[in-house]
């Protein structure tokens, strides 16, 4: 017994429309599909809930095909809840881009927010990457990382 493969990440989010203009068109991540799944003994067993309504997005990376699946409750309904990164159960998705500046600049000009302004990560006195946080819609972290030196193992 194994896991063969992660196939996918997952956000519950507030409203999948304003939502998929992030990740759409602001991220630029494919859609592949929407759908809207109630009334499914399957859901209803797998969530715990009775009487699941969904509305469904997922949506592909165009180059690694990494796969994000937005999910908005609507019975029962999604409810908000602290989304601070230092809660135990938080999530957060990290893409690398190629100028991290650029991505913060455009978030600010289409109106979101992030924790802070990008910062240079210092390894061992080495520059090995800027980052930051970038905030969806539901203020759900988004890092954004430049990779300038081997991230992965420092």
């Amino acid at each position: 017994m194994s896991i063969t493969m992660a196939h996918h990440h997952g956000f519950t989010v507030s409203d999948l429309d304003a939502s998929l203009k992030f990740y759409r068109d602001l991220l630029g991540l494919e859609l592949i599909r929407v759908s809207e799944r109630s009334n499914i003994p399957a859901y209803n067993q797998i969530l715990g809930y009775e009487d699941v309504k969904l509305k469904i997005a997922l949506l592909r990376h165009p180059v690694n095909e990494f796969l994000l699946e937005l999910i908005q409750y609507v019975n029962p309904p999604s409810a908000p809840r602290e989304a601070a990164n230092h809660f135990v159960g938080a999530s957060h998705v990290a893409y690398e881009v190629d100028d991290v500046d650029a991505h913060y600049e455009s978030l600010r000009a289409a109106g979101y927010t992030s924790i802070n302004p990008p910062a240079d990560v210092i390894r061992d006195g080495e520059r090995v990457a800027r980052a930051m946080y970038a905030l969806d819609p539901d203020g759900i972290s988004i890092e954004m990382f430049q990779e300038f030196g081997d991230i992965v193992s420092r």
